[in-house]
């Protein structure tokens, strides 16, 4: 489904009240369906939270295709203390032919609860699907050359910035040490000190990865930066990803700028 198809379905839907809020029919006659899951979040505690990339690689391993990926809520009322349950829930939008199996991962139709609360326009705002295979194949073409060139231990300059997580203390740019395809050191620039903490960091074949998953979990946003996510994003001649932008946008500072740059012995 196009991304003008996408806007213009919306809009029919906007506009006739018959339009069922659980069932998505494309203009290519495809039915969509929305699933969900509870996402084990907690009052008054910031962990264990299941992430919304977390469920969807549920799906995607499974070879589920995702047309929106979302936060939400279940509708239903629960006590008010620290270490209740909350109405959180992880959304996606899948295929109808594909309902069977997502629920047999322990997803449940969206339909099945009785108010829920989600963004309805939530398919008509990620980026489209032909926008999306075309940067899966740029990825994965890049990615061989990589594959094809990289050296057994290599270092590289990397930093990530969150653009809708104004809050959000920046991240120091590190230098990042690759010995056998696993993180040897990570060294702080601006601090100029070693990072004992390096669980959050990624080596390059790790950071492809995540992005696959990213694009494949249907973003609003992928391009070059935040201010050019029209543009290509940018890989050096060996294949590394230099500059990449991805925007999830289903939850706050989910909104990735990545800069990353080879560096010499």
């Amino acid at each position: 489904m196009t991304k003008n198809s996408k806007i213009t379905l919306g809009l029919i839907c906007l506009s006739l009240t018959a339009c069922n809020d659980d069932l998505i029919v494309d203009f290519s006659g495809e039915q969509h369906v929305r699933v969900y899951q509870d996402d084990q979040a907690l009052a008054c505690s910031d962990t264990g939270t299941i992430a919304v990339k977390e469920h969807g690689k549920l799906l995607i391993d499974e070879h589920i295709e995702l047309h929106c990926s979302q936060k939400g809520d279940d509708g239903l009322s629960y006590t008010e203390s620290c270490g209740s349950e909350t109405d959180s829930i992880n959304i996606f939008t899948i295929h109808d032919k594909d309902l069977a199996e997502a629920e047999s991962l322990g997803f449940s139709r969206l339909s099945t609860l009785a108010d829920p609360q989600f963004d309805e326009l939530c398919e008509y705002k990620v980026i489209s699907d032909r926008r999306k295979y075309r940067l899966l194949r740029q990825l994965n073409n890049q990615y061989a050359k990589w594959q094809a060139s990289k050296p057994a231990n290599y270092k590289f300059q990397f930093n990530v910035t969150y653009s809708d997580c104004p809050t959000f203390a920046p991240t120091p740019n590190v230098a990042i040490t690759v010995n056998d395809d696993a993180i040897n050191t990570v060294y702080d620039l601006d601090n100029e000190m070693y990072l004992t903490d390096i669980s959050d960091y990624m080596t390059i074949d790790e950071l492809f990865s995540e992005i696959n998953l990213q694009l494949k979990l249907t973003p609003t946003e992928v391009g070059l930066d935040v201010s050019d996510p029209h543009l290509s994003p940018r890989f050096s001649d060996m294949g590394m990803p230099e500059q990449y932008f991805i925007n999830a946008g289903g939850e706050e500072c989910d909104a990735a700028n990545y800069s990353i740059s080879l560096l010499a012995d």
